[in-house]
């Protein structure tokens, strides 16, 4: 009897909303977290010349060279990954706290996942500029944010490695949207992980990558990874996620040293 309602309270937990939500979430982002950055270690590990000439830092020697930064990367990767393991659970806890998120229903329209998709991103990019340029103020960015600058050449592993207040407002700006509009279904959200896995992870690739990069599309609005690197490389500049509309408009969009500086 009690090892049947073992049993039973186990296939109980592994049908709850919790399990299946932090079970799709987690798949869909090590799924394709792992997939590009596979490509992205491969191609630091290995010298290919027709892959290499899109190398954006190509005056500098490539990261497999600097150990401190190597040794950097492993460490903080592996917080990264067990940290997911504490923060998937709770953002259901707060998707069910201020709304609801549909685990087990029917998908919505495709009208509707593309119309909620738009306004994520549209939010994620006008509450990450804030916040990310607040948090390169002289205090939170001396004892907070210098962290992720310390890779100066950045590559796809480091667009997760941040001090964890930073994460705090990278994830506010991430969830701030799905969650504010209260009804939310898994299957735009695992889409949203992944749209938002690859603008982090191509605007820290290191790479100008024809096709597969939004600048290649899209320069002037999307400027992508040539907009993040400058970024990284001067420790200020290019402060959007998505676009570079709020940096033009506040005058804080660079591609070049030529300009006249300005903050």
């Amino acid at each position: 009897m009690v090892i049947n309602n073992t049993a039973m309270l186990t296939t109980s937990f592994f049908q709850s909303d919790v399990w299946l939500f932090c079970f799709y979430v987690v798949l869909t982002y090590e799924i394709f977290f792992w997939f590009c950055n596979a490509f992205l270690l491969f191609i630091e590990l290995f010298d290919i010349p027709i892959i290499d000439q899109y190398r954006i830092q190509k005056h500098k020697k490539k990261v497999r060279f600097q150990p401190d930064i190597v040794h950097l990367i492993i460490r903080d990767t592996i917080y990264h990954q067990i940290s997911l393991f504490l923060l998937i659970p709770a953002l259901y806890y707060i998707f069910e706290y201020f709304g609801h998120i549909d685990i087990q229903g029917i998908r919505p329209s495709w009208s509707t996942i593309l119309f909620q998709l738009t306004l994520f991103i549209l939010s994620e990019d006008t509450l990450f500029f804030w916040t990310h340029r607040l948090f390169h103020t002289r205090w939170l960015y001396k004892h907070i944010h210098k962290k992720h600058h310390v890779y100066k050449q950045p590559t796809g592993l480091t667009a997760v490695l941040n001090d964890p207040f930073d994460d705090v407002q990278i994830q506010f700006a991430s969830w701030f949207m799905p969650i504010f509009i209260q009804e939310t279904h898994i299957f735009t959200v695992c889409i949203w992980v992944v749209i938002r896995a690859y603008q982090a992870i191509n605007a820290h690739s290191g790479y100008n990558f024809p096709y597969i990069s939004t600048q290649y599309w899209l320069p002037e609005l999307m400027p992508g990874t040539i907009a993040h690197d400058f970024h990284h490389q001067q420790g200020k500049w290019n402060y959007g996620s998505f676009f570079s509309v709020w940096d033009q408009i506040m005058g804080t969009h660079r591609l070049t040293t030529s300009k006249k500086e300005s903050n």
